[in-house]
């Protein structure tokens, strides 16, 4: 059955478009045809007046619906945090696993693995968020798992997660340069991130292989006029992908001006969210330590940041309302840069012809109406 999604505003990726539908069969977008020209034979959506947007790309999701993909690394887990993300818009993700020791990443690579072939529109791979850290960026990372990169290990990662590991962050500067070269080559986005790499080394990387930097300002080096690092670099350099979390609590909506200015179409915004989306859990225990989720924060027993209590429609009101960018560029922040970023942009992130049937609607005051994947509406919970 064809379906036409009419009465709204349509923000495909580069353009703005009213008077227009987006026609959807099965599991794919057709295009957008004038709202005269509608063939006989579709269904016709109504909606109602809102903003008809790609669904959301998220490339750094911990958890939800109370499961934390790295404590259970099941396809059933995934299953569950899916169905969370769902209810704010994420319709495409990478499943993200926080530094871990080898056996671990192992069972996550064989849930993500299963769960891409079974649905691979919204899961597109596997973020692998350490454990190759600087030990005194660890954030909340389990210092026990924080490891040098290892040509070893290399050989079991990279033979387990051929075509899983998508999105790899790392300390560039704790890296041998051969182990570094060799990530080159894999073809897995390489992210700058958990670092205390200097200005000259942060530029030497990027023009050497790492093509982003993972939750900007944050575990990382900073921008001391005296000894500027990572985050210093990335503004600087200017090429990077670079995400950054939009919550009011990991940077100032200042700070997130500041990176659009300097950063332009590279910058994207992350959840980084924990369990708790879509949950009424109130912590999560790793063993090694607690993350509470409070005053709209997730954090450790002392108050620092541990991920966050973040949704990418939170983020995309935020950065409306909060950072006061147009929403068109808002929505190319949670959807284009980072399918870009994975160079999936013609099959997620954008409505084009042959791109998967992802959608959402928002109204005027960006509350989430509809959200359509691989062309089936989501039954939703959450208003």
């Amino acid at each position: 059955m064809r379906f036409a999604l009419t009465n709204g505003t349509i923000y495909s990726g580069h353009t703005i478009t009213q008077n227009h539908a987006i026609l959807f069969e099965d599991e794919q977008i057709i295009g957008l045809v004038p709202d005269d020209q509608l063939p006989d034979d579709v269904t016709v959506l109504d909606a109602e007046g809102g903003f008809i947007c790609p669904g959301f790309v998220d490339l750094q999701v911990n958890g939800g619906g109370g499961v934390y993909f790295t404590q259970y690394p099941t396809l059933e887990s995934l299953r569950t945090i899916r169905d969370a993300h769902l209810q704010f818009g994420t319709t495409s993700f990478l499943p993200t696993v926080i530094s871990a020791f080898q056996d671990k990443i192992l069972e996550t690579i064989t849930a993500v693995r299963e769960a891409m072939q079974q649905q691979p529109s919204i899961f597109l791979g596997m973020h692998l968020e350490g454990p190759f850290f600087n030990m005194e960026k660890a954030g909340a990372h389990d210092t026990a798992c924080i490891r040098a990169a290892t040509h070893e290990e290399l050989d079991v990662l990279l033979e387990a997660g051929k075509d899983v590991i998508t999105y790899l962050t790392l300390a560039p500067e704790c890296v041998e340069e051969s182990v570094l070269a060799r990530l080159v080559e894999s073809g897995i986005v390489l992210s700058a991130g958990h670092s205390l790499a200097t200005y000259d080394q942060a530029l030497h990387f990027f023009r050497n292989g790492v093509t982003a930097v993972t939750h900007l300002y944050n575990a990382m080096s900073g921008i001391d006029t005296k000894q500027p690092g990572l985050a210093a670099a990335t503004l600087y350099y200017g090429q990077a992908w670079t995400s950054i979390i939009v919550d009011g609590e990991h940077c100032h909506p200042y700070a997130v001006r500041m990176a659009k200015k300097m950063l332009g179409e590279k910058l994207l915004l992350i959840s980084d969210c924990a369990a708790c989306v879509g949950s009424d859990i109130l912590f999560t225990d790793f063993g090694n330590f607690k993350a509470y989720y409070r005053n709209g924060r997730c954090e450790t027993e002392d108050g620092r940041l541990a991920g966050s209590a973040l949704t990418m429609l939170q983020a995309v009101q935020n950065t409306v309302n909060l950072v006061g960018l147009p929403l068109d560029e808002a929505i190319r922040m949670a959807t284009l840069y980072p399918a870009q970023v994975l160079k999936l942009e013609h099959k997620v992130g954008q409505l084009l012809p042959g791109a998967s049937a992802n959608l959402v609607v928002l109204d005027k005051a960006l509350q989430l109406q509809k959200v359509w994947v691989d062309g089936q509406e989501v039954t939703l919970r959450q208003k």
